[in-house]
Order: structure tokens, then C-alpha cells, then sequence
């Protein structure tokens, strides 16, 4: 497993919570919208190494709906890979 690291845009509440809305992977990657923010947390990427906040996130892709986690490091963004 390894890390890919993604462009995330995001939705900042005046309460200061972040709510991913959109990633992409690559630079030719187009953009994957977040359907649903199913939890966010500190937690440690078990599979990829590091740590931050973990959202668990919704996500259609490929005609298919699936959960992934979404990591932020704080200043950067990954999702687990299986490369």
C-alpha cells in the first residue's frame, strides 16, 4: 500500500470544520465529487504510514458508489493506494 497524494477542494465552515467536496488524482485526474462525509477524525493510516485528520468519505466512481478515507496532513491531502 502506498500514499497518493491529491488536490482536495473544500468547504470551510465559519466554525472553522473542513468538509472535503471534491478530489483529484494527477494532473489530467478530473474531478471526483464527495457525495458524503460519513465521519472525520485523528487517525493514523495503517496501510500507507502517517497520520491526520481521516474522512470517511462517499464517493461515485465508475458508476459505483464506495467509501474511501481521505487523509489531510495538513497542508496535503492523500488516499490509500494498493501499488
Amino acid at each position: 500500500m502506498g500514499k497518493l497524494y491529491v488536490d482536495v477542494l473544500l468547504y470551510i465552515k465559519k466554525d472553522g470544520k473542513i468538509i472535503p467536496k471534491q478530489i483529484k488524482a494527477g494532473i489530467d485526474g478530473e474531478w471526483i465529487r464527495v457525495d458524503k462525509v460519513l465521519d472525520s477524525r485523528r487517525r493514523a493510516s495503517l496501510k500507507a504510514g502517517g497520520t491526520g485528520i481521516r474522512h470517511t468519505c462517499v464517493i461515485n466512481y465508475n458508476e459505483m458508489q464506495r467509501e474511501i478515507y481521505l487523509y489531510d496532513e495538513g497542508q496535503k491531502w492523500f488516499i490509500e493506494t494498493e501499488e
